[in-house]
């Protein structure tokens, strides 16, 4: 059995739907009020995903600055291209974070927006983001911390049973918890700390949540237990939880921005 998400067309095309929603949109207004991107800059978007971050800063940056987004799934990667196909000067390409395609010392800017928890050496991988920065080039990083989820449901032991098998579609299901000492360990100089929270306490198709539920069901089952039915079970209660206004959801991402010394 394989352990993570598999980012095939589905899965990209959930993953997508998550982004499109407006906790998703206004994640990525945190990400570029932190930032604060100037035009003319090179930015590398780790784990680009299907683009949105990409396309938000490329627009920062405008046509004299360059976004290169990084991406291990191919599917991911066609979505991004399709997204900024009106943006020339946003390019994307195959890789990895712990082996990033390009020379050290070359951007400006990096970002991983929900990545590093699932890799594997994470450690690695910080040291690639440092080596690709130009000194004081600034980066931001957003992690989740799936173990602060909080769900109401009328079957508690079920949504357990759901969780804990769901913890499987990533490495490091608490990585923020260690993520800044890891930051200042890899040479790191850290500027910024700040929780952001996914509150959705109505069932509403443009929320996080909602969307998320989508994910979960689908990946489950035959993990830790946990049967086709009791997840199509545990979807069907947080649904008619939402008909019945009695709907609560709450989840903590962190955002760290970061310095590369000169």
């Amino acid at each position: 059995m394989s352990t993570g998400l598999q980012f095939d067309e589905e899965m990209a095309r959930r993953i997508e739907a998550v982004y499109k929603t407006q906790d998703a949109l206004r994640r990525r207004q945190t990400v570029l009020d932190a930032l604060q991107l100037k035009s003319g800059e090179r930015v590398l978007d780790i784990g680009t995903g299907p683009g949105f971050v990409a396309h938000n800063m490329a627009d920062a940056v405008g046509p004299t600055g360059t976004v290169l987004g990084v991406d291990l799934s191919e599917p991911m990667l066609t979505l991004a291209r399709k997204r900024c196909a009106d943006k020339p000067w946003v390019d994307f390409q195959t890789g990895e974070a712990t082996d990033l395609p390009v020379p050290g010392s070359s951007f400006d800017v990096a970002v991983s927006v929900q990545v590093y928890e699932y890799v594997t050496e994470v450690v690695k991988a910080l040291a690639e983001m440092y080596r690709v920065l130009r000194p004081g080039g600034r980066a931001v990083v957003v992690s989740t911390d799936w173990d602060s989820m909080v769900w109401q449901a009328t079957n508690r032991e079920r949504m357990n049973r759901v969780l804990s098998a769901f913890e499987e579609h990533c490495v490091y299901a608490d990585l923020p918890r260690t993520l800044g000492p890891k930051l200042r360990q890899g040479g790191f100089e850290l500027q910024q700390q700040r929780v952001v929270p996914q509150f959705n306490p109505t069932y509403d198709p443009n929320t996080y949540s909602y969307r998320l539920i989508d994910i979960i069901e689908s990946f489950v089952p035959a993990r830790k237990g946990v049967t086709h039915e009791e997840a199509e079970g545990w979807a069907k209660d947080l649904r008619e939880l939402g008909e019945r206004e009695e709907y609560f959801f709450c989840l903590n991402q962190f955002l760290y921005l970061v310095i590369k010394p000169e």
